[in-house]
């Protein structure tokens, strides 16, 4: 009997802790989470702010003697100091607008957090994009989070993001056949993948593929290319703020040594030019070839009938 009964009361007493542990959940959110989707939101309003241009608002989400530090060396240092170096850049940078990527938010004091991630700049709708880094130092004033330091680094380094306007799908009709090209982002590497398919007239299509992605010994953007017949090719990416310059060097499915330069420029927000200079082969030199416009394929949705 003191067996049954001390197995009973084991039982009864499980049963009563599961409730209470079942009644006493805890919150589906808590302060921290709060507190960096705040700050995640002072970072959309900050880009919401540059995009109208308007330099009071982002001097406001300082703190009284917030710092700004420009990546080309330029310190602001008050909200005052603020506003009139943003009002200033704004009138003299017509047509510039940004998108903030936050890479990480994080707590290491009580009232201070610390974001990280990329700033990308485009100047117009031909611009190409340019992406620096940045941190910020948040304080927590009178309940709110605002900027006690901002520091933007890497002006002159290539990122991977600003290939980002390439992604998609391209093609063109030229007298050597239709040319496409796809690039998209691999969803779980810092790499962008592509492939091109050149139809020849009344033939079968020539296709071949292409990796990109930082190289972390020189820290430029670094290609490598192959195509279906063995041909392979690597380049090296830069930019001198109107064109995407590939140096290419590669070696055909004969065997025989190529190069060129491609010029890439983004002629308006759909429309690209591609364009081969410097061409060798085999050490004989070939002419340059005439600017290739491509258009981007409009994307298709499926119909809800």
């Amino acid at each position: 009997m003191k067996r049954n009964s001390y197995a009973i009361l084991l039982i009864v007493g499980t049963t009563f802790a599961s409730g209470r542990s079942t009644a006493q959940e805890p919150p589906t959110t808590s302060p921290a989470d709060a507190d960096r989707e705040a700050i995640v939101k002072s970072a959309k309003g900050f880009a919401d702010a540059f995009n109208k241009g308007d330099a009071k608002a982002i001097a406001a989400m300082y703190t009284v003697n917030g710092e700004a530090r420009e990546a080309d060396g330029q310190i602001m240092i008050g909200r005052a100091e603020i506003e009139n170096a943003y009002a200033e850049y704004f009138k003299a940078s017509p047509g510039v607008s940004i998108e903030v990527m936050v890479k990480s938010v994080r707590f290491p004091a009580k009232d201070m957090g610390i974001e990280q991630g990329l700033l990308r700049l485009t100047r117009g709708p031909k611009g190409l994009p340019e992406t620096t880094k940045y941190v910020v130092i948040h304080a927590r004033e009178g309940g709110q989070w605002r900027m006690a330091l901002s520091t933007e680094t890497g002006s002159v380094e290539d990122q991977l993001e600003d290939l980002e306007w390439l992604l998609g799908d391209w093609t063109t009709q030229a007298p050597a056949g239709t040319i496409a090209f796809s690039f998209k982002r691999d969803p779980k590497k810092p790499v962008v993948t592509g492939t091109f398919t050149r139809t020849p007239p009344g033939k079968d299509p020539i296709t071949g593929s292409i990796r990109i992605a930082l190289n972390p010994e020189t820290g430029k953007i670094h290609s490598w290319g192959f195509d279906e017949n063995g041909g392979h090719s690597q380049a090296v990416w830069t930019c001198d703020g109107k064109s995407w310059i590939l140096d290419i060097n590669g070696v055909t499915a004969m065997g025989v040594n190529a190069s060129q330069r491609i010029l890439l420029q983004r002629v308006a927000p759909d429309a690209i030019t591609w364009r081969g200079v410097d061409r060798t082969l085999g050490g004989a030199s070939f002419p340059d070839t005439p600017p290739l416009r491509l258009t981007r394929v409009a994307r298709t949705t499926a119909s809800t009938k």
